[in-house]
């Protein structure tokens, strides 16, 4: 029996609720979410109370002034940012289907994917459509699934090494696992690399917590050999560099070696060759505007022309 100072638990929330919620967890604070969302102090308590009663739970802590999140609150964050997500979702696709301009695409990818296929295509789309704005985010492969799920990106850009059982995926351009090394080094000499030539060299790679590092240590262990990894470098570029200024050798995807690392690396394909797909996420059963169609007819095209591809000896 409720007891007279209980509320309901079945009272429908509101979307201001909600984005109070959301500011407060963000923002750890309620003065903080207040000028976040350009309010009253107040009035972001009335709305925090509001969705207190409402879901029968204490979402903050009061001690004095100071204020804590509780971890139900930062629970029922993920839901609601996923809530949020897919309602700009809706508002983008509206906007497109209005017809009308200075729509936004919301585009998440891993750093390659960024600088070697989706930079060159978002300068193709602003030739062709220059009321098109577009967001990059550049972050790791979970980061975009959980952008992806939640609607705040349209689409992700990842590598199809990236597991990703809830999503729509599309796979195209296969990418070979390149060894590189510096200028001058033994390596030069062979024309493709086994694992065993790793022996006694630096090896420098992405560590076991990232996608990839994951996928070639696996690759390593299925072929019987331990992938030991000496220097743990989890961006492409900085890889790059380390390699160059002969830190040691390493591993890395085709397209991140452009004309300027060719002139100044070794690059060799593996004797036992690895190889990857671009992969392109998105939500099952949300339809894309127009403009991130176009972005992908675009993304797609670079992606298939091939002009990555290292000519090796």
């Amino acid at each position: 029996m409720t007891e007279p100072n209980d509320t309901p638990i079945n009272h429908r929330l509101t979307l201001a609720q909600l984005d109070a919620l959301r500011a407060v967890v963000s923002t750890r604070g309620v003065s903080e979410a207040a000028r976040l969302l350009n309010v009253s102090q107040p009035a972001v308590s009335k709305l925090l109370r509001q969705v207190e009663r409402s879901l029968g739970l204490a979402l903050l802590r009061r001690d004095g002034n100071r204020v804590t999140v509780t971890r139900e609150a930062e629970l029922l964050q993920w839901e609601v940012e996923r809530l949020f997500g897919t309602y700009d979702s809706i508002q983008r696709l509206a906007a497109s289907l209005r017809g009308e301009t200075g729509l936004t695409i919301a585009i998440a990818a891993i750093p390659t994917q960024a600088t070697r296929f989706a930079v060159p295509a978002i300068k193709a789309l602003r030739a062709a459509h220059p009321d098109i704005r577009i967001k990059l985010d550049v972050v790791a492969n979970q980061p975009i699934i959980d952008a992806v799920t939640s609607g705040r990106a349209d689409f992700g850009l990842v590598h199809s090494i990236a597991v990703t059982p809830e999503l729509k995926t599309e796979d195209l351009g296969e990418q070979r696992v390149l060894c590189i090394a510096a200028r001058g080094h033994r390596f030069a000499t062979l024309p493709s690399i086994s694992r065993g030539d790793f022996s006694g060299e630096t090896f420098v790679s992405y560590g076991p917590n990232t996608t990839f590092g994951r996928w070639l240590s696996a690759a390593f262990t299925r072929a019987g050999d331990d992938l030991k990894v000496d220097v743990e470098i989890t961006a492409s570029p900085a890889l790059i560099e380390a390699v160059e200024a002969g830190v040691g050798v390493g591993l890395i995807e085709e397209a991140a070696l452009n004309a300027r690392s060719r002139d100044h690396l070794t690059v060799r394909p593996l004797s036992a060759p690895l190889s990857f797909r671009s992969r392109i996420l998105r939500m099952p059963g949300r339809a894309l505007s127009r403009p991130a169609e176009l972005f992908l007819d675009e993304y797609r095209a670079i992606v298939g022309a091939g002009a990555w591809r290292q000519d090796l000896p």
